[in-house]
């Protein structure tokens, strides 16, 4: 079996390794120029279902590679208010040594590539696909093509082979606009940073529609590009921010930062402080989408996996989890020995329920967290 994924994400790279531990003949079309291409990195979230699949999917040496490069695991959930008194907390059992419960996403990718140098294709946006009877043939933007038995769909929220499979599949603009950044974590910032903040991820909020999370980056062994940060989000709607989205996406990263600093001039001088202290160039913005049903699709040589099928708020902190958890069922249901289409009908029927699962939580929480009806 031939499988072509489009999208080397996190959801992709753990299928790709999945099916080669499996002797399945596997490409990864990634539309980046090279693996280094996104280096601002930001924090992901890995709960016990993305652990337990990263450990059934990653031969040995890569799932190491993983765990030296996680973070230290935290242990806390709380929320303050933009003068930084207490909200709520909450408090997680620690982890042994090779826990990962939080990544940052630069080297966490970095790390899921190891091993897939023969695998992985840059450079190549995907256009379209035809079925022609067992075979899936592959169009990219530069005008090259490839063959595959089965073409996976990997490529994330605004996915073009999702275009194609179910072009009337509504994504939704929740109103919520994030502009993320990071704080290194110098020794004068460890001594100003409340001890909440390096704990777990903590959310600020003036109570008017903006808020802040501040979640720390303490690597176990750092990428080569940087070292240990505070990864600092503001959010907002437009009318908070300021700006509407055509200004976002056309604003240097020292402009989108300057937002930030605006937006929280009144708050905690600690707050102040650190949004001073932050690494400008790292900053850029995010628009907030989800689904609100995960659609079924026609049952072909071609699927999908991860945000391609169930974009999500990062409200759940579930987006990644999911894609993991996606990925390694797709890999049994190639694998067995069972035909392709019904293969992927069992993919399918169950994945629906799982990534709906995760899409209402996501749903429900953003609404509570940024006070949005969606």
């Amino acid at each position: 079996m031939r499988v072509a994924i489009v999208g080397a994400g996190i959801g992709g790279l753990a299928l790709a390794h999945g099916l080669v531990k499996a002797g399945v003949d596997v490409t990864v079309y990634e539309r980046d120029p090279s693996p280094r291409h996104r280096n601002q990195g930001y924090r992901i979230h890995i709960s016990p279902v993305g652990e337990e699949a990263l450990a059934a999917l990653l031969p040995d040496a890569v799932r190491r590679r993983v765990i030296e490069t996680a973070t230290h695991p935290g242990d806390l959930l709380a929320g303050f208010d933009s003068q930084l008194k207490p909200m709520f907390e909450q408090v997680f059992p620690g982890g042994g040594p090779d826990r990962v419960t939080a990544v940052d996403r630069y080297a966490f990718r970095r790390a899921l590539m190891t091993g897939l140098d023969d695998v992985l294709v840059f450079g190549k946006q995907f256009e379209s696909y035809v079925v022609d009877g067992d075979e899936v043939g592959i169009r990219f933007a530069d005008g090259t093509s490839a063959t595959a038995d089965v073409l996976v769909g990997a490529d994330g929220v605004g996915s073009r082979v999702r275009a194609q499979v179910v072009p009337d599949f509504e994504v939704a603009d929740i109103g919520v606009r994030c502009i993320y950044g990071k704080v290194p974590l110098s020794p004068a910032v460890k001594s100003l940073v409340p001890q909440a903040f390096l704990r777990g991820f903590s959310f600020v909020s003036n109570g008017r529609g903006a808020g802040a999370a501040f979640a720390p980056v303490l690597f176990r062994t750092p990428p080569e590009e940087y070292g240990d940060y505070l990864m600092s989000v503001l959010t907002g709607t437009n009318a908070v921010l300021g700006c509407a989205d055509d200004e976002l996406s056309a604003m240097s990263p020292a402009d989108l930062w300057s937002i930030v600093a605006r937006v929280t001039a009144s708050w905690h001088p600690t707050v102040r402080e650190l949004v001073a202290s932050a690494e400008v160039d790292a900053a850029f913005p995010i628009t907030l989408r989800t689904c609100r049903r995960v659609a079924t699709w026609p049952v072909s040589r071609v699927t999908l996996l991860g945000d391609a099928i169930h974009p999500m708020t990062p409200a759940a902190g579930a987006g990644a989890n999911t894609a993991l958890w996606d990925a390694v069922r797709l890999t049994r249901a190639l694998t067995e020995e069972t035909p392709v289409l019904e293969a992927l009908t069992s993919y399918q029927r169950d994945v629906t329920p799982h990534g709906q699962a995760a899409v209402t939580e996501s749903l429900e929480n953003a609404q509570r967290l940024f006070s949005v009806t969606i």
